[in-house]
């Protein structure tokens, strides 16, 4: 069966999800709704099988080009040790991206420069038969690495137009990985299928109405592309379905403003019960900060973390 056949059905998918998209579209900020609004390309399988070639499909997602004008792109990764760039960096070019270099087997960009360093700083806050949920995932390259080296399960909140192609990255990179989306939402209990399946793939709002807990909760980078009304949402999903003793890595912008509001990483809404286990600006991006935080059952030191970044 060609590639054409495998896939076609992730078209239908993404079909299915946009149709139903009134039930979860107040979510999206106006930062993604001038993208993705009645952009017929992810309507084409291939275009999603060339997703990242000239970034049809990831633009805005894709940082696969950044640095490129003052870095050298060997010269980052002799900065990381040989065996971790073994089991993070991709054997496939998954999207077709025509800035992914091939050395002795591996592909890698600039992009995934940054994940990496990511997983060097949090391997080892994430457990084994942990539950892992990435709010606002990209396309995927993030999560492949830690489903590359980690035994979880992976849970997804992300638009369809970025689920259209988390659904196609990953399945490309596991074949043997069972994913739930949102078809299939539709047609079983989630919670009665979680043992039957390895990554969940769904749209906004819907893990808010199920009785998950997680072990380890992610947003990278698009917190600072919505609202304060929805940033808001998020936390509270957060901060009332992660386990005590897990852990919250936020990765952000220190002050964005594409959303008709001023989004500052010092006013996020945190409630006390954190404690600061990274703080750091984030690799080669000084204007991202870098915040690693664990779910405590008493005040944590969150706060006055926070006023710090205020004072930079």
């Amino acid at each position: 069966m060609n590639e054409q056949n495998n896939f076609s059905y992730l078209i239908d998918v993404y079909k299915e999800s946009k149709m139903d998209e009134e039930k979860f579209v107040y979510t999206q900020s106006i930062h993604w709704d001038k993208r993705y609004k009645k952009n017929q390309k992810f309507l084409e399988l291939n275009n999603l099988i060339n997703f990242r070639n000239n970034r049809v499909l990831s633009a805005g997602l894709d940082d696969s080009i950044n640095l490129t004008d003052k870095l050298d792109l060997f010269q980052l990764l002799e900065s990381f040790d040989v065996n971790l760039l073994k089991k993070t960096l991709p054997d496939k070019n998954v999207g077709n991206c025509e800035n992914s270099v091939n050395f002795l087997g591996y592909y890698f960009d600039y992009g995934i420069v940054h994940h990496i360093n990511w997983y060097q700083d949090v391997e080892k806050y994430i457990k084994n038969n942990s539950f892992v949920l990435e709010i606002g995932g990209g396309f995927g390259s993030f999560a492949r690495i830690i489903l590359k080296n980690k035994d979880v399960k992976y849970f997804f909140i992300e638009l369809p137009e970025a689920n259209l192609m988390i659904n196609y990255y990953l399945q490309s990179h596991f074949p043997e990985k069972k994913i739930f989306n949102y078809s299939d939402y539709k047609k079983l209990s989630l919670k009665e299928n979680i043992e039957k399946f390895d990554i969940f793939i769904l749209p906004p709002k819907i893990l808010d109405k199920e009785n998950i807990n997680y072990d380890f909760i992610i947003n990278t980078r698009s917190f600072m592309e919505m609202n304060k009304k929805i940033i808001n949402e998020y936390f509270t999903l957060i901060q009332n379905k992660i386990n005590q003793g897990g852990y919250f890595l936020n990765v952000n912008r220190y002050y964005k403003s594409t959303v008709d509001e001023d989004i500052k990483f010092e006013e996020y809404p945190y409630d006390a019960f954190w404690n600061v286990e990274i703080s750091k600006k984030s690799y080669l991006q000084k204007h991202i900060h870098f915040l690693l935080a664990k779910r405590t059952n008493i005040e944590g030191n969150i706060s006055s973390e926070l006023i710090d970044l205020k004072k930079k």
